[in-house]
């Protein structure tokens, strides 16, 4: 073993992959794609140069401090001698992934529950797959019509698209299986405008024998099985909207209220506190535009996993602004910020929702507050905020999004403890002559370690995030 200095800053990438029978465990060499450190001046940045060591990629005489790890296009704030940047993954570590995230599929399904036409804010009946074996998740689509009271499909020329990425390859001998699900409306009392309120509850499930399939856009994946009932539950909540509705100006003075949503989704194999990846939903209720009375209802959901698939429930309220793009006023840019909570479900209802964090205040940038389109003055500014009104932040991420032409991507983010209220942008990470947005969200999970650990912070359990949003701004 290499002698560790106190000078030294190691960094580790260990991968962990979750499934039935326990975690696999695999260290990623660095040294193909080193990360890089940078400390702080005053006027800028130093860069300190690391090597591999038998502990993990090595930078030697680090001043003890603050200091900027870049790994990707993501940076870490941090003063940690010692840092973590693995994730954490569903299904087998063998498992390989095609190219393909769409595949056609091959639909003969019995027993499904009457088939349901879409009704208020629901797409009405519709058809999932998960794996429990393999990272998969995803909505399996026809091009026929499907009338409603139909209780079985013989579909030909179905489309199933991967949510949770590019299909994995399924291999028979090692016990590759498939969830088939499907969801349909569940009502609730009547909206106070007279609407109806409508979920969309998983009802039924088939789950397939192991096979072997590799998604290549021509072969069907063959979906046959005979729909179950699986067992049913309520979800009973109070969801205090009004006290989300007007937080709008606090993420942007120009924001509106958007949708509210509310999901309960399986923690596959998770650990304790937390969860990871995506297993496909088993509830999703989502509510007009600006809703902002309070919802108490019960409603009835399905799930037909293992008891260790421990139901996990996300309130989300959206909030948007839309800009002219700066040099072309034909076109109208969206720019998006939440209030999120999450936890397990049962924790999540046991009290009203409303929300517990709220959005960073003072958002600036250079000193200059970002509430309206400017130029820049250069490519390295230093972006600045104020901890929210209500809610003690354990981490901050700060996203930077990037607008071109019609399309708009997220190209860094920074990920920073909840006593930061500054970043500096280290040059490089803008592009010149160029459209953004900042992002700065608020997080708070007593779990979360964003100095030690910071690529699972949104696994842990409970989670508040609340966002403020820049307007458009352009870089010289």
């Amino acid at each position: 073993m290499d002698d560790v200095d106190s000078g030294d800053v190691i960094i580790t990438h260990t991968e962990r992959f979750y499934t039935s029978v326990g975690v696999a465990v695999r260290s990623k060499d660095l040294s193909s794609n080193p990360p890089e450190l940078l400390v702080r001046t005053r006027t800028g940045f130093t860069r300190y140069t690391g090597a591999p060591s038998s502990e993990g990629y090595r930078f030697p005489s680090v001043p003890q401090g603050e200091y900027y790890l870049k790994t990707g296009s993501a940076y870490v704030v941090t003063d940690e001698r010692r840092v973590e940047i693995g994730r954490h993954y569903l299904g087998r570590q063998d498992a390989v992934a095609t190219s393909h995230s769409m595949t056609p599929a091959y639909l003969n399904l019995t027993n499904l529950a009457p088939w349901q036409d879409p009704a208020g804010y629901s797409g009405g009946s519709r058809l999932q797959i998960v794996s429990g074996q393999v990272d998969l998740s995803g909505e399996v689509y026809t091009n026929d019509y499907v009338a409603a009271g139909q209780t079985q499909l013989d579909v030909q020329d179905a489309q199933a698209y991967g949510l949770s990425g590019n299909f994995p390859v399924f291999e028979a001998a090692k016990g590759d299986r498939l969830y088939v699900n499907q969801l349909t409306n569940v009502f609730g009392k009547p909206l106070p405008n007279g609407e109806p309120l409508v979920a969309s509850a998983l009802v039924r499930s088939a789950q397939l024998p192991a096979f072997n399939f590799t998604a290549d856009g021509v072969t069907p994946l063959v979906i046959i099985g005979a729909m179950q009932d699986v067992p049913m539950t309520d979800v009973s909540f109070e969801w205090r909207l009004g006290n989300y509705a007007s937080v709008a100006t606090e993420i942007h003075p120009a924001a509106t209220a958007r949708l509210p949503t509310f999901y309960i989704e399986p923690s596959a194999h998770g650990p304790q506190e937390g969860w990871v990846g995506y297993s496909g939903e088993l509830f999703s209720l989502v509510l007009p535009p600006g809703t902002s009375h309070t919802i108490a209802d019960r409603l009835p959901y399905g799930n037909p996993y293992p008891s260790s698939w421990r139901p996990v429930g996300t309130a989300t309220y959206q909030y948007r602004i839309l800009e002219p793009l700066p040099g072309d006023t034909t076109i109208t840019r969206s720019v998006a910020g939440s209030l999120l909570t999450s936890d397990y479900v049962e924790n999540l209802v046991a009290s009203p929702i409303t929300p517990a964090l709220t959005p960073p205040r003072a958002l600036s940038i250079d000193g200059i507050p970002a509430t309206s389109q400017r130029v820049v003055g250069n490519t390295s500014p230093i972006i600045t905020w104020k901890p929210p009104a209500n809610g003690a932040p354990t981490a901050y991420r700060v996203s930077l999004i990037r607008y071109v032409n019609t399309s708009a991507s997220t190209q860094t983010a920074l990920y920073l403890p909840g006593t930061a209220t500054e970043v500096r942008l280290p040059v490089g990470t803008l592009a010149p002559n160029a459209i953004y947005s900042v992002r700065v969200t608020a997080l708070d999970s007593p779990h979360q370690e964003v100095t030690r650990e910071p690529f699972t912070i949104f696994e842990k359990l409970p989670l508040h995030t609340a966002d403020t949003i820049s307007s458009l701004f352009t870089t010289p």
